[in-house]
């Protein structure tokens, strides 16, 4: 399976291509004709496939293949095939980055205002313009257009067409009636020298072409044309899309075939005063985090200027990282520790069962542990935990009274609606009122509280939600049940 597509016969394409293959990321070039497959050459790490493809048919490729990353490096006036592309990605969930061919400024100044030079948008309105006179044309737009000029009978005899040298290209060049010295098979880009002795060799009075850049000797055909004294029709590029230039795309393999690492963060509790020397480095090498909201907060001072991302779910972060390959390193945090009812051990499974199915090791995986909640709690309370049962009912259904039964000494994550309050009503209403309850709020932040007492004392507390409690029951007490 290929981590990269990149879809182009272009030189950019083709250079992008080996590029890759040169990093030893496994790459796949998908161009229409033969004579672009034999271009590309044969590359250790690079496949090429051939043949046009429709947005289903690139959906299809990119399911198959599932790579990392897509490279739209069709001609700038490919618009049908950039958006099939871009569309294709889009319903696959691939990443995908158009590249663009630059720019260059011109035509001068003074041949546009002398005349010689005409801009259109489309190869129609270059046509009407040849059917003003009988001049003979050099045609350099390539054979998909050809046929838009050969439905003017006027022009038949008249053009002069330079195309590409693939045995396809030719014979549908002489299924639509132009062969012979009309067709003029090479491979460009072309110097201005020999632009212009094609020029003088077919007496041309009119070159056509698109605006194509620098890489399709753009700028070479136009001073040939100056050169040479004769008319020029320009087809415009379309409007200019969004995108990066070729170095910037270069950028983005160098990324990908760097060995990225995921760090999963334990934060410990609080607002980050509790993070491990280890947990602090990842944050500072990661270009990346996310985590939910508070936890985001709370790393704040040591992630700014980094990418953030207000996502916890394991294939929620799944899905965003692996439509982010740009990010070499990315940190996720979570609350307390890693390995007590955390989001990291959903997150650990989600990623292992993608690698199976995509055959592929997309990260290295750091778990970096933080002080647990429980370590926490029992040290402001200056006693040890080794006969402590530890539980959570944060967002999961717990049977105190059995585990109290079980263990006379109990620690509860709580969270979301079950605030401490509500923790020794459920203890009060089970018989249990006498159950000792020792609880941390807010652990870590500038507002933390301990609080102790029965639970029968403490039922009408209200706002601790965000708390952590050790309850004891003395021994004998409810054991009959």
């Amino acid at each position: 399976m290929a981590e990269v597509i990149i879809f182009g016969g272009t030189s950019e394409g083709r250079e992008l291509a080996e590029y890759a293959a040169l990093r030893e990321i496994p790459t796949l070039l998908s161009v229409v004709s033969e004579y672009g497959k034999k271009l590309a050459g044969d590359r250790e790490g690079l496949s090429v496939r051939c043949g046009a493809l429709d947005e289903y048919g690139i959906a299809s490729l990119l399911k198959r293949e599932k790579p990392r990353l897509v490279l739209d490096v069709t001609h700038p006036h490919a618009v049908e095939a950039t958006a099939q592309i871009k569309a294709a990605c889009m319903r696959t969930g691939v990443r995908c980055l158009r590249v663009l061919r630059g720019q260059e400024e011109i035509p001068p100044a003074g041949e546009k205002a002398n005349g010689r030079i005409f801009f259109v948008h489309t190869p129609q309105e270059a046509r009407e313009i040849l059917a003003f006179d009988e001049e003979p044309v050099l045609l350099t737009t390539g054979s998909k257009e050809l046929a838009v000029f050969l439905e003017n009978p006027q022009l038949r005899g008249r053009i002069f067409a330079r195309v590409l040298p693939d045995s396809r290209v030719l014979a549908e060049c002489e299924r639509q009636g132009l062969g012979g010295q009309q067709l003029i098979a090479m491979q460009g880009p072309f110097s201005e020298e020999l632009n212009c002795a094609l020029i003088r060799s077919v007496k041309a009075g009119w070159l056509v072409t698109k605006e194509s850049g620098s890489r399709g000797g753009y700028s070479e055909k136009l001073r040939a044309a100056a050169k040479c004294n004769i008319r020029t029709i320009v087809i415009q590029r379309p409007e200019q899309e969004a995108g990066i230039s070729v170095e910037e795309a270069r950028s983005e393999l160098v990324r990908l075939s760097q060995k990225r690492e995921l760090f999963l963060i334990g934060m410990g509790m609080g607002a980050g005063n509790q993070l491990t020397l280890e947990a602090l480095e990842a944050l500072g090498q990661s270009e990346a985090v996310l985590g939910a909201a508070r936890m985001l907060e709370d790393v704040e001072r040591w992630t700014k200027g980094k990418i953030r991302e207000k996502i916890y779910l394991a294939d929620e972060i799944a899905r965003w990282i692996r439509r982010h390959p740009e990010y070499a390193r990315i940190a996720v945090v979570y609350s307390g520790d890693t390995g007590f009812y955390s989001g990291c051990a959903p997150l650990l499974k989600k990623l292992e069962r993608d690698q199976i199915q995509s055959g592929q090791r997309e990260f290295q995986v750091h778990v970096l542990a933080g002080i647990s909640t429980m370590s926490c709690l029992c040290s402001r309370l200056g006693r040890s935990w080794e006969e402590i049962r530890p539980a959570s009912i944060h967002g999961r259904e717990c049977d105190i009274k059995q585990l109290l039964l079980r263990s006379p000494k109990v620690f509860l994550l709580l969270g979301g609606e079950e605030t401490l309050g509500r923790l020794c009503r459920r203890l009060v209403q089970e018989n249990l009122g006498n159950v000792k309850v020792s609880a941390g709020i807010r652990l870590g932040y500038s507002d933390e509280k301990i609080v102790t007492g029965k639970a029968e004392e403490l039922c009408g507390r209200e706002e601790d939600s965000l708390a952590a409690v050790i309850l004891e029951r003395q021994t004998g007490e409810q054991e009959d049940e």
